[in-house]
């Protein structure tokens, strides 16, 4: 018996060691701390880089610090928000709340629940396409204005999810223990994709292994397109009922003063080419004309920017998320073309950065 227990010891040790080599690249990942230790540390400037990879908090986060920033320059929107990056704006006063928005309508339920004296002078708002499509928004959750608590950890579905993502090659374990203070998460820790101090984002070292990610040469993005899902539902109408929450949306801004400045983001150009193969995309171009219409009856601008010409597919994060690269060429635009954001971007700098050498999609690694 104790011969078998030597032996059962034995074959345990290098099992704990390994279970335990995984657990505590977990705790030091900062996957496991409070929401709201990370919100201290955004308010006390020492967050480098956030990015949870098993739980989402990114709505309630953003409305936190952007309350607490009180930047003069505030962007709204969804992901495809997230790479205008405080670099590119000759301000300090900055804060991207990228990612605190799914539908339109919780735009103006993030400036509402903002104090009065933290609201911004300018807002970028980025008006994602199929916001205007009935097939897509009018699935919107009857309850999703609703700011909701910070998720609480789950600390065993973290720990089979560390496990299966380092033997798929997600990440390094090293990097995850030999990441920096002010890093939190397993994706921060692991990939250095994240969110920045200034709330844009950075891909990490996801950009270096493309041929990993779900969409890699738009794979998913074309499936999704045949498919007639995911943000790629067919519509030839614009939805009347989004052009009520933005007019609802304007209105609050018109009352408290804040200058718009609107856009739609671009697509890669393959994947648009293809939507306007497929031929059932017709809100798209409707919307774009009704939404120019409605900012300039408040006085506010928009931009389209669906298709820009002078990028290529090698610089989008996939079908119809720009990279760093792609929004320096945009802000470039609207530094020539925006009355209200021209003081505060420089034309030559942004061009500069879009053709300069490099990553073809990083500009800003964490």
């Amino acid at each position: 018996m104790k011969r078998f227990l030597k032996t059962l010891s034995l074959f345990m040790i290098p099992v704990v060691l390994f279970v335990g080599l995984f657990a505590a690249a977990l705790l030091r990942s900062g996957e496991l701390v409070p929401a709201e230790r990370i919100e201290q540390a955004a308010r006390e400037g020492t967050l480098q880089l956030f990015g949870y990879a098993y739980r989402d908090d990114a709505r309630t986060f953003k409305q936190a610090v952007a309350n607490d920033r009180a930047a003069e320059v505030l962007v709204l929107g969804t992901s495809r928000s997230m790479q205008l990056h405080g670099e590119f704006f000759e301000t300090d006063s900055f804060y991207n709340a990228g990612g605190a928005v799914a539908y339109l309508s919780q735009a103006q339920v993030f400036l509402e629940n903002m104090p009065a004296d933290a609201l911004p002078r300018r807002l970028i708002l980025v008006l994602d396409q199929y916001f205007f499509n009935e097939n897509w928004a009018g699935s919107e959750p009857w309850d999703s204005g609703v700011l909701r608590e910070y998720s609480a950890p789950a600390p065993y579905y973290a720990f089979r999810r560390t496990m299966a993502d380092y033997l798929a090659g997600k990440y390094s374990l090293w990097d995850v223990l030999t990441a920096p203070e002010g890093v939190y998460g397993m994706a921060a820790a692991g990939r250095a994709s994240g969110f920045l101090p200034d709330g844009s984002y950075t891909y990490g070292t996801t950009n270096d292994v493309p041929e990993k990610t779900l969409d890699y040469q738009f794979r998913d993005s074309m499936r999704r397109i045949n498919m007639n899902t995911g943000r790629f539902e067919y519509g030839d109408a614009v939805w009347e009922k989004s052009l009520d929450t933005l007019r609802g949306l304007l209105s609050f801004c018109k009352a408290h003063d804040i200058k718009v400045t609107a856009f739609m983001p671009p697509y890669a150009p393959s994947v648009y080419a293809y939507m306007q193969q497929v031929g059932q995309y017709g809100y798209i171009p409707a919307a774009a004309q009704k939404a120019g219409e409605i900012l300039h009856e408040y006085g506010f601008e928009f931009f389209d920017f669906t298709v820009m010409p002078e990028t290529n597919d090698e610089q989008y994060e996939d079908g119809f998320h720009g990279s760093d690269r792609v929004y320096a060429a945009l802000c470039a635009h609207l530094a020539r073309d925006s009355e209200f954001l021209r003081p505060i971007l420089d034309e030559e700098k942004l061009t500069a950065l879009f053709l300069s050498e490099g990553h073809p999609r990083n500009l800003f690694p964490a």
